[in-house]
């Protein structure tokens, strides 16, 4: 099952780059590679049998990107670390990808919105009970703003939505993840490939 989300999100995903690239001219193609680090706030939407009711936990997050752009596509692959400092969560450890369309309407700024997909690796432990672990495909959007600090440095902040929706189920008790959603900033630098 997992196997066949990834193929699906893979497949989504390039089909979707492929009609966005079809009308690009060449110089379109001038490439920059990049790399962001990240840091984020979290909100987990989850619902566990033992509390007989929906739950939400806050996180903080770092993260670490790399991709590349034109002048209207970015497309990275992308860890993210969820830092709990109560004790909800173990850990959770996302590895995925984006792909962004980006708007270009003003000299300093543009803006973009985009799709994410990846796997989600989750330790933790309920109320009741030892820990737990789940590993899960998520699939989500993005929307978002860069500024541009100068040619090789961007600020962005951003919104993501990564929907799970995933049960993790012992003993007859069942912990259901939902959505992640995160709001976030990051620091882009970039440079032209040869």
């Amino acid at each position: 099952m997992l196997k066949n989300k990834m193929k699906n999100i893979i497949l989504g995903v390039a089909l979707i780059a492929t009609s966005l690239l079809a009308n690009s001219s060449d110089k379109d193609f001038e490439t920059k590679s990049l790399i962001g680090i990240e840091g984020g706030y979290n909100s987990i939407d989850y619902v566990y049998d033992g509390a007989n009711s929906p739950g939400t936990t806050s996180l903080g997050s770092i993260g670490l990107k790399i991709g590349a752009e034109t002048k209207d596509i970015r497309i990275f692959l992308s860890t993210r670390y969820l830092v709990d400092t109560g004790s909800d969560y173990d850990y959770i450890i996302t590895y995925g990808g984006e792909i962004q369309y980006k708007l270009n309407p003003f000299k300093a700024v543009n803006f973009f919105i985009g799709l994410n997909g990846g796997v989600a690796d989750i330790q933790f432990t309920p109320p009741v009970g030892t820990y737990r672990t789940l590993t899960s495909p998520y699939i989500g959007g993005d929307l978002g703003t860069n500024f541009h600090l100068g040619k090789s440095v961007d600020l962005e902040f951003g919104v993501r939505v990564m929907s799970i929706q995933d049960t993790n189920t012992i003993d007859n008790i069942e912990y259901k993840f939902n959505d992640i959603v995160t709001g976030y900033a990051s620091v882009i630098y970039k440079w032209k490939m040869d």
